[in-house]
C-alpha cells in the first residue's frame, strides 16, 4: 500500500514538474524576437509582439519602398548580423514582465551623419546655383553616400541594457512595446539621432 501511494505522489511531483518545465517564459519569447532581429526579418520579429500593439514592424518596408528605404533597410540588416546580446533578468508579475537585456550592436550614426553632410553639402552649392536638386537626385546622393560609407577604424559598436515589457494573452508570452531604446538597437542608434535633428 505504502509502495503504491509513494508511487502516486512520486508521478504527481513529476506531472507538475514537467507542466512547470514546458510553461511559457517572457525570456523565449524575447529571445525568439532578438534571434529574428538579427537577420532583421520583420515579419517574425511581429510574430513575437502583442496582437493588440499598434507597433508592428512587418509593415516597414511593406509600404511602397524607394531607393533611400531600400539601402537604408540593406544597412541594417547588414549591422543586424553583428547584434549581440544577453538575457540578464526576467520579473514576472501575473501576466506581465520585465525581461533586461545586455545588448552590444553597430552604432550606425556615422554612416547617417556622413550621409546627410554630403546632402546639405550639395543642396547648400545648388541654392547658389541656377539648378535645383530634383527628388531623385537627392535620393540618388543619399543613397551613394550609405553605400560608399567606410568607417576608418572599422565598425564602431555601443552597448546597451535594455528592460523589455512583456505582456502574457492566451497562455503565450508577448512583447508588449517596442521602447525607443530597442529602436536604437534594432536600427543602429539612427532613430535617435533623427529625433535629434530640428528638421
Amino acid at each position: 500500500m505504502k509502495k503504491k501511494l509513494f508511487s502516486i505522489i512520486l508521478a504527481g511531483i513529476l506531472i507538475i514538474s514537467l507542466v512547470g518545465c514546458s510553461s511559457p517564459k517572457p525570456e523565449d519569447t524575447v529571445d525568439t524576437f532578438l534571434t529574428n532581429a538579427q537577420s532583421l526579418d520583420l515579419e517574425k520579429m511581429s510574430e513575437s509582439m502583442n496582437p493588440d500593439s499598434e507597433d508592428s514592424l512587418d509593415k516597414i518596408g511593406n509600404d511602397e519602398s524607394d531607393k533611400t528605404t531600400d539601402c537604408l533597410m540593406d544597412y541594417f540588416r547588414e549591422n543586424s548580423s553583428k547584434m549581440t546580446y544577453e538575457i540578464k533578468n526576467s520579473e514576472v508579475d501575473g501576466d506581465t514582465a520585465v525581461v533586461t537585456v545586455n545588448f552590444k550592436y553597430i552604432d550606425g550614426t556615422g554612416a547617417l551623419k556622413d550621409a546627410l553632410s554630403k546632402l546639405f553639402e550639395e543642396a547648400f552649392y545648388q541654392a547658389f546655383s541656377e539648378d535645383e536638386m530634383s527628388d531623385e537626385e537627392m535620393e540618388d546622393l543619399l543613397v551613394k553616400a550609405i553605400n560608399d560609407y567606410d568607417p576608418e577604424d572599422g565598425d564602431t559598436f555601443d552597448t546597451k541594457t535594455v528592460e523589455i515589457n512583456c505582456i502574457k494573452k492566451d497562455n503565450k508570452w508577448y512583447i508588449d512595446e517596442i521602447s525607443d531604446d530597442l529602436l536604437d538597437v534594432i536600427f543602429c542608434n539612427c532613430p535617435s539621432y533623427l529625433d535629434s535633428l530640428d528638421f
